[in-house]
């Protein structure tokens, strides 16, 4: 069975894009094609991807290593431009995770490898949402009145889910620990993001 991260990265066709519906992989990269529309930043971000959030990726073998340092490598290996002095470049939005489409791209790329950890982490981190959301909305009693206890209930129901993700996160980490700086970083960058997503729009699609 051929690995799908070297599908990935070993593949020189020109037409990129086409090749990832031939090895059935579009669905995970596709909200890529709406921010980097020019075909050699859609195969070079796919690339940064893969090389930094890829369970067999020999560039995570960091041997002493900051993520800092391996992203800065990982992200010259993709063929990318380094337009860091730019606010809105290319550099802030791949390597430095402010890009709400990469992040959601990783996140298909880290599910589609199979971890039941990883599942388990957007399973409670989704509810988690849920949670926090009916704790702070208007939540009415028949008779009109805010109910306080279910607000209350959720609000509590939202600390459990978060010691639950944490202990998804950590076991998906212990199984995969070159991943541990790939994750970090995501996870930092994830709850800096100035978009809210709902959900249920983390689902492949």
């Amino acid at each position: 069975m051929i690995n799908p991260y070297q599908l990935l990265v070993k593949q020189e066709e020109e037409d990129f894009e086409e090749y990832l519906r031939k090895v059935h992989l579009i669905d995970i990269f596709k909200p890529l094609l709406e921010e980097f529309g020019d075909p050699e930043l859609f195969k070079g971000v796919v690339k940064f991807i893969a090389l930094g959030f890829s369970m067999d990726s020999d560039m995570l073998q960091t041997q002493g290593n900051t993520w800092g340092s391996v992203v800065e490598i990982i992200y010259e290996k993709s063929g990318l431009p380094d337009d860091r002095n730019e606010k809105d470049g290319i550099y802030n939005a791949v390597c430095l995770l402010q890009s709400d489409n990469v992040l959601d791209c990783i996140e298909r790329w880290l599910r589609h490898q199979n971890s039941e950890n990883w599942t388990q982490y957007i399973h409670y981190r989704d509810l988690r949402r849920q949670m926090l959301s009916l704790s702070l909305s208007d939540m009415k009693k028949a008779t009109g009145e805010i109910d306080i206890e279910a607000k209350y209930k959720s609000a509590i129901y939202s600390k459990e889910l978060l010691k639950m993700m944490e202990d998804a996160r950590d076991g998906f980490i212990q199984n995969h620990p070159k991943l541990r700086g790939s994750v970090e970083a995501f996870n930092k960058a994830t709850n800096n993001t100035k978009n809210s997503r709902s959900p249920g729009s983390y689902a492949v699609r």
